[in-house]
């Protein structure tokens, strides 16, 4: 089996700790008074291949730059402690790619050559990593101070025939004691559970399984959990034994630094587990637990074969991505598509105006202003007294329509309006245009609403012709100079006729009628609602906005809809 393992996968630690490792790296070299010409651009290159391009799996990148840097130092370039952490680097790089040990080995052993002293970095060691350098420095001879060596070695090397996974069980390193797993049903997760000895508890920081699951070439690993005791274990997962053939697997326990202190099974020679259909024997189980229950089976996947109908030929549906005979077709739901309504709506305007009943201001401003008995004011008020209208909104004209709507698309309806307006003014020479025109649109929110019943919220746009029409009480005192009054009495009355031949009351209160219109736009929102499906209440509020006379209109509206 060939074990693929990733930096990260097999040192769980923080990119921070990697890096301050790597600051340890260089920081001997850095220390040295007078460096060799060539320390500087070796660190650096050195920081850049294992801090960031190992890290970030780019092994082939990797490797190019500690080669070159190899190359730069030659025989004297560097110091021999540099050199040798450039060849640990490399020989790291090589282990954790797909290249295999031996060139791992090679690196190792020319490290240890250049510098005895040269040993791994434990937040990149791994148990591919640490057998390799353990080999090479069995090797070349030198001294054990790569990585701590396995309990009860006694400072042997790993087994020559170690390829980067567990050596083979025996002088190297202790055995795990692993419960017999003969076999296991299909989909049915594989319950492994190994003991550490209990001399080598206390030095074990994790212990990992690499498996290679039935008809699959990757081989993958898990880090088993501490159990009780001794105990440590994982469940294979279902995603792995979904099919019938040979589990292999093997585990080591590995220390702080990464080197191995016990195994069960190698990369060569790995335990072995049947999947299969049925099993004679009893379900495999953690001591103390219940044996794992089987999965769900997996639906059957097939080639898309579509997307949509469009993809199919005539006569055939896509369903679940594949072109299938179309089923006989339902009775189409029964969805009226022509609405007739009869709506009601009062209108109320904002406005605010000053001097609103001068002359100027009626002519300019729109505003008609009527004296108690209906007829057109045109006096001469007093300028900033009274005469003003504050901002707010007020009672306008009233409308009934008919409305007819077409629904289009499934959410979207157009339609047209024409109706009545009441309330606008035509005494005093006014003139009013009681017709409503509307063309509208209205989208209605949800899937398919006209085929359900029940609330039916919409978004509306109109646009047509209308008049606005509102009135509001203005007072007006008459100036004294214009109408004949006294000027130091405001209670003296007018003497003088203006210019209709009338003598004006010196005080009074008037109907300022603001006319606007007579076209329209209109935005809104409302809610539909259908009890049965030919008939619906409709709720509303527009706001618009008039021209060219120009005032902003609320108008709720209420409305009863026939559908057919």
């Amino acid at each position: 089996m060939s074990a693929r393992h990733g930096p990260v996968s097999c040192a769980p630690r923080a990119s921070l700790a990697i890096a301050g490792s790597l600051a340890g790296w260089l920081a001997a070299g850095a220390a040295a008074a007078q460096a060799p010409p060539r320390n500087a651009q070796a660190e650096a290159a050195l920081k850049e291949a294992m801090g960031t391009d190992y890290l970030e799996t780019r092994f082939a990148q990797a490797e190019r730059k500690l080669r070159a840097a190899l190359d730069a130092c030659g025989e004297s370039g560097c110091s021999p402690a540099v050199k040798a952490r450039l060849l640990v680097a490399l020989g790291t790089v090589l282990a954790q790619s797909r290249k295999g040990l031996e060139d791992a080995r090679g690196a190792f052993a020319d490290a240890l050559r250049v510098d005895p002293s040269a040993k791994l970095d434990p937040d990149l060691t791994t148990p591919e990593v640490s057998s390799a350098f353990e080999q090479a420095r069995a090797a070349t001879g030198a001294g054990a101070t790569g990585a701590p060596a396995a309990a009860g070695t006694g400072g042997a090397p790993a087994a020559a025939g170690a390829t980067g996974s567990p050596a083979a069980p025996g002088a190297a390193e202790a055995q795990l004691q692993i419960a017999p797993m003969p076999e296991q049903r299909v989909r049915t997760p594989v319950p492994l559970h190994a003991e550490v000895p209990a001399e080598l508890l206390p030095s074990v920081k994790q212990v990992t399984v690499w498996y290679l699951a039935p008809g699959e070439r990757e081989v993958r690993s898990l880090v088993m959990k501490k159990l009780r005791g001794q105990g440590f274990g994982i469940n294979v997962p279902c995603a792995a034994v979904g099919r019938t053939g040979k589990l292999l697997y093997h585990v080591a326990a590995v220390d702080e630094d990464g080197a191995i202190l016990a195994s069960a099974g190698t990369r060569d020679a790995p335990l072995v587990t049947q999947i299969r259909e049925s099993i004679s024997s009893a379900p495999p189980r953690w001591p103390g637990h219940a044996p794992p229950a089987e999965c769900a089976a997996p639906e059957q996947e097939r080639p898309r074969q579509c997307l949509d109908d469009r993809q199919c030929d005539r006569g055939l549906a896509c369903v679940g991505g594949a072109c299938v005979t179309r089923a006989a077709a339902e009775a189409a739901p029964d969805v009226r598509r022509s609405w007739v309504t009869l709506t009601f709506s009062p209108d109320v305007a904002l406005l605010s105006g000053q001097d609103v009943c001068t002359v100027a201001s009626q002519r300019s401003d729109h505003f008609v202003c009527l004296r108690g008995d209906g007829t057109r004011y045109d006096g001469t008020p007093t300028p900033d007294v009274a005469n003003d209208v504050n901002l707010g909104f007020a009672l306008a004209t009233l409308r009934v329509a008919i409305a007819y709507d077409r629904l289009v698309l499934d959410n979207l309806t157009v339609g047209g309006r024409v109706g009545f307006a009441a309330g606008g003014t035509t005494e005093g020479g006014a003139s009013f245009l009681p017709l409503h025109l509307e063309a509208r649109a209205q989208y209605f929110l949800g899937a398919r609403p006209f085929e359900q019943l029940g609330a039916r919220p919409f978004v509306l746009a109109a646009a047509g012709v209308a008049q606005v029409d509102t009135e509001v009480d203005v007072e007006v005192l008459e100036d004294a100079t214009a109408c004949g009054a006294d000027l130091a009495d405001r209670t003296s009355p007018c003497t003088r006729p203006g210019a209709s031949g009338r003598v004006e009351a010196r005080r009074q209160t008037l109907t300022a009628t603001r006319q606007a219109g007579q076209g329209f736009a209109s935005v809104g929102a409302g809610v539909a609602y259908a009890p049965i499906e030919a008939l619906s209440l409709n709720l509303a509020l527009r706001a618009s906005l008039t021209f060219p006379a120009v005032t902003t209109v609320l108008s709720p509206e209420v409305g009863l809809s026939l559908g057919f």
